[in-house]
């Protein structure tokens, strides 16, 4: 298990720590251009902001920068293709939820762990505070990945439009709302053609998850074309149509852009005596490719990203007065006449893995002292824990085959199982063990389990 120090010392060391800011005379540094990868679609001043940003710090940075943005859902498979084919670019948005671990499995992020220290001694003097640097590094000590350092738990809430079922007559407490089968006696009493709840996989319990998921099928609270209904939930829920979603403390708290004036959501996490992980530092991260030309450099950004609110103004919210404005409270708002679907930079996609909690503003998705509170509800619970295996990576070389040929079989039934589609559940289960078991499950399980006692010294 590796020693995470607490939020209050950590916030106590970062504070305590004097920021270092060089300055470079002119012709110290060679100017160059760094190639930066973001998902998402590229906004219409995206370049205007970035040229300005690399005007503004010339000194401390001299370069250039060349932003390039990939649809979200071709991302991981493009960075791959991309590195496979020996491209080069100096940094990128990577995370443990798009494509960081094949990457890496890849061998296409570069070894940061001698440069980060000399290059970027601020970043790396917050990562040693926060510990957050732990799950980017390897049991080589090889650091591939420059992780956020914000602190969050993702436990599961259940969250319904409070609104509606108080119009509806219903009297319904969030303290009361605490387990699955709480949630299931939920919409039992939402449950009419005019509200259609659809059901999301998220339990440990499998089979107690596929049973309750096949109840809520049979009566009506999954709809029967949930695996072809291609309409956004986002409308629907807009228009109370669906009224009940999976979330996190995140989703339940940030501000949501409700069509109707006096819709809110009501809210509980479930099962809050179990033990659940905090959100790994993977959640979302910058990465510099094993073919940058200029790792240093990206990593005195980086490094000035830690120190500077301009710097960090100017990468999250732009240009004052062109692509945001600052209230005198000090939030980041639109432009008159901007919002999220129209804006011509604030809110892009990707900058989850430059966020600095000591520089981010109010903005409308998060309020003040939202990310504080945050943080306060990761450290609140003895149960929200830091996963020991943060840092782990499986090496698939011997069991790749059996890995992919196990990932389609449990895949194939999972998507029934999920929303109930099956005529028995327990049969269902057992077929999908039995296939699993055929196509090699045992020597995964051995294999995987050697690596991790490997990666826990034992």
């Amino acid at each position: 298990m590796k020693r995470i120090l607490s939020l209050v010392l950590t916030l106590a060391l970062a504070m305590s720590l004097a920021a270092f800011v060089p300055t470079y005379a002119e012709g110290d540094l060679e100017h160059v251009t760094l190639k930066i990868i973001f998902p998402g679609d590229k906004k219409a001043a995206t370049d205007e902001v970035w040229a300005a940003i690399s005007e503004k710090f010339a000194d401390q940075l001299n370069c250039d920068f060349e932003v390039q943005c990939i649809p979200l859902d071709d991302y991981a498979q493009k960075l791959l293709v991309m590195a496979g084919a020996g491209e080069s670019w100096d940094l990128n948005f990577d995370s443990n939820w798009t494509g960081y671990y094949n990457m890496k499995a890849q061998e296409a992020y570069m070894d940061l762990s001698e440069l980060l220290p000399q290059y970027a001694p601020n970043l790396y003097a917050a990562y040693q505070a926060s510990g957050a640097l732990a799950a980017a590094t390897d049991n080589q000590g090889r650091v591939t990945a420059l992780p956020w350092t914000m602190s969050m738990n993702n436990r599961t809430f259940f969250q319904w439009r409070g609104d509606l079922i108080t119009k509806a007559g219903l009297d319904v407490k969030p303290e009361d709302i605490n387990t699955t089968e709480d949630v299931l006696e939920l919409c039992r009493k939402l449950n009419d053609p005019e509200c259609k709840v659809m059901y999301l996989e998220d339990t440990d319990a499998y089979k107690e998850r596929a049973m309750m998921a096949k109840t809520m099928q049979d009566e009506g609270i999954i709809w029967g074309d949930v695996l072809t209904d291609k309409r956004d939930h986002n409308d629907l829920i807009n228009e109370g149509m669906l009224i009940t979603k999976w979330g996190t403390h995140e989703f339940s708290h940030q501000n949501r852009a409700w069509v109707e004036e006096d819709a809110y959501w009501a809210f509980n996490d479930l099962y809050v005596d179990h033990k659940y992980a905090n959100r790994t530092p993977l959640a979302n991260a910058m990465c510099i490719p094993e073919t940058s030309e200029n790792p240093e450099r990206v990593l005195m950004f980086m490094d000035l990203m830690e120190t500077n609110q301009e710097l960090y103004d100017m990468v999250h919210y732009g240009i004052l007065g062109k692509t945001y404005e600052l209230t005198e409270e000090g939030e980041a708002v639109f432009p008159e006449g901007m919002n999220g679907s129209n804006s011509n930079y604030m809110e892009w996609i990707g900058r989850w893995g430059l966020w600095k909690p000591q520089f981010m503003r109010p903005d409308f998705s998060y309020g003040p002292g939202f990310w504080a509170e945050e943080a306060a509800y990761a450290a609140s619970n003895p149960n929200n824990v830091i996963n020991p295996l943060d840092g782990f990576s499986l090496n698939v070389d011997d069991i790749n085959i059996e890995i992919a040929e196990r990932n389609q079989i449990h895949d194939d039934a999972e998507k029934l199982l999920s929303v109930g589609l099956v005529d028995d559940v327990d049969a269902t289960i057992a077929k999908l063990q039995a296939d699993q078991q055929a196509a090699g499950r045992d020597k995964v399980l051995e294999e995987v389990q050697r690596q991790i006692d490997e990666y826990l010294g034992k």
